[in-house]
């Protein structure tokens, strides 16, 4: 998933997003030499004289159908890109079921399916799939669980460190928030259970842990994830012969934007799975500033990989929603899976058929509103970079990023996030009050752009963040006008500061 250098122009983003499709062997080859030819004189195609456009068109369907079926012999062929993918997310396909193949007309969008209950049938066996009651299983909430497990198994074989099944689907869940996603892996990790997480992470998760948690045998540690050296030490001396062992990885991280190099933190924790008597060393990715068209955790050995949906899945501002998704070919992937089902059922944090519904339309669009949003980011970088009135600019598309070679290689665009530093508290409330068109709100991943002083709205014995930093999620507005508003705020901002002082 490496990123070609000069990534700011349109086509330079296009070429990232592609990067996410499978090469295709046969481009231009057609169908009868990508084929078994008896495919094509099978008894589904009709034979002799004319036939009607209906017949013909069913007769294409049902040749095409028994197509899709041979997948042992054509899938390693062709795979579609992430961009198709997300614009059919919730979409049923036809091909491969017979009861289906049989309705058409079906909906371009799929249904909310609001029933909390479900009648039971006569024989009292509601079957393997039968649908009970929606806190164990709504079928809205299946389409976006499986919406985003085929998005994040989608890359190639290049980019993953094991072999897989094309069309493997990672185990995913949906919960009410991105926090409810974060208790209920923590629930599912048996006890005693010790999370060793960034310095610098949402500050939403050590507050998870000293408020709801730690008086319930769940402690944690800072660690720098950038530094393998002061990793592997932490790592060895946490790690106990019970209980559970969270390597907690947040890239890029909020708000500073570090980026921690996934494989090789999977690496480290590979290497002490091996030499040393432990128990359960589990890596978990929360990748909510890298949704799947940007980083693909899971190809990089990850055990599990978080979303907040409220960002950029969803990507309008109007959806509560957190995701869990679980490695399938990992043991300690797939053990999680089985333990976070069974968390969701019973604790029951739910995401709503709602919600889902409306991140499964948000995910339709996420590819072009990230593309955009990433294009925007780098150019506003680039300009806050070098402002008179800006100490530090934190954005790892930038060469100066001290992460900027991981970021890189790891990321296919550099992310919708911009953080930048002035020289005080005071001068960074200024900028805030002087915008016109960013709009002064937390959250991130919408269409708008917000900004919003970290440091203020962080627990004050536990402020990480700088007392000047502000930070930006970029949005789809023209990037001259969001410039132009940037710049009119830090003069303003610095005419108000200044004349105060004389």
């Amino acid at each position: 998933m490496a990123m070609r250098s000069g990534t700011t122009s349109s086509n330079a983003c296009a070429r990232a997003i592609a990067q996410h499709r499978r090469p295709h062997p046969c481009n231009r080859a057609s169908a009868s030499s990508l084929y078994p030819h008896a495919m094509f004189t099978s008894s589904s195609s009709p034979s002799g004289g004319e036939i009607s456009s209906s017949v013909a068109g069913r007769a294409a369907f049902e040749l095409r159908r028994k197509i899709e079926e041979n997948k042992g012999q054509v899938s390693s062929r062709w795979r579609t890109s992430m961009a198709t993918q997300l614009s059919h997310a919730g979409l049923s396909k036809n091909y491969g079921d017979e009861e289906k193949s049989k309705k058409f007309n079906s909906p371009l969008s799929p249904p909310i399916e609001l029933a909390t209950t479900f009648e039971r049938p006569p024989s009292g066996e509601y079957g393997v799939d039968g649908l009970i009651y929606s806190r164990s299983c709504n079928p809205t909430r299946r389409l976006l669980e499986d919406a985003v497990g085929r998005l994040e198994m989608n890359f190639k074989e290049s980019d993953a460190s094991y072999e897989y099944d094309q069309d493997t689907i990672a185990p995913t869940f949906a919960f009410s928030s991105g926090m409810a996603a974060v208790a209920s892996l923590i629930l599912a990790c048996p006890s005693p259970v010790k999370l060793l997480i960034p310095k610098d992470v949402y500050h939403g998760v050590p507050t998870q842990l000293y408020n709801s948690f730690s008086e319930h045998g769940v402690s944690h540690e800072s660690v720098d994830m950038t530094n393998l050296n002061e990793l592997y030490q932490e790592i060895e001396d946490n790690v106990r012969s019970d209980g559970t062992l969270v390597v907690w990885v947040e890239t890029p991280s909020n708000p500073l934007c570090q980026v921690t190099d996934i494989q090789a933190v999977c690496n480290v924790v590979e290497k002490l799975r091996r030499h040393k008597d432990h128990g359960r060393i589990l890596t978990v990715v929360d990748s909510t500033w890298a949704p799947p068209c940007i980083t693909l955790p899971l190809s990089l050995s990850t055990d599990v990989v978080l979303h907040s949906g409220t960002k950029y899945l969803g990507g309008h501002s109007d959806v509560l929603l957190g995701i869990a998704s679980c490695s399938p070919t990992t043991e300690n992937g797939r053990w999680m899976a089985q333990r976070l089902r069974a968390v969701q059922t019973s604790v029951g944090a739910v995401a709503s058929p709602l919600e889902c519904w409306l991140t499964l339309r948000g995910l339709r669009t996420l590819h072009l509103r990230v593309e955009r949003q990433c294009q925007s980011a780098m150019k506003l970088a680039e300009y806050l970079h070098g402002h008179q009135h800006v100490v530090k600019c934190h954005y790892p598309g930038l060469k100066s990023h001290p992460q900027y070679a991981v970021a890189k290689e790891q990321m296919s665009m550099f992310g919708g996030m911009v953080s930048f530093e002035v020289e005080s508290e005071t001068l960074a409330m200024a900028v805030v009050g002087a915008v016109h068109i960013i709009r002064r709100a937390t959250s991130l991943g919408g269409t708008e752009t917000l900004i919003e002083h970290r440091a203020s709205i962080e627990p004050p014995e536990r402020r990480t963040s700088p007392p000047g930093l502000l930070r930006l999620s970029v949005g789809l507005e023209d990037v001259e006008d969001l410039k132009h508003d940037l710049e009119v705020a830090l003069e303003v901002a610095s005419q108000i500061v200044h004349t105060a002082t004389e």
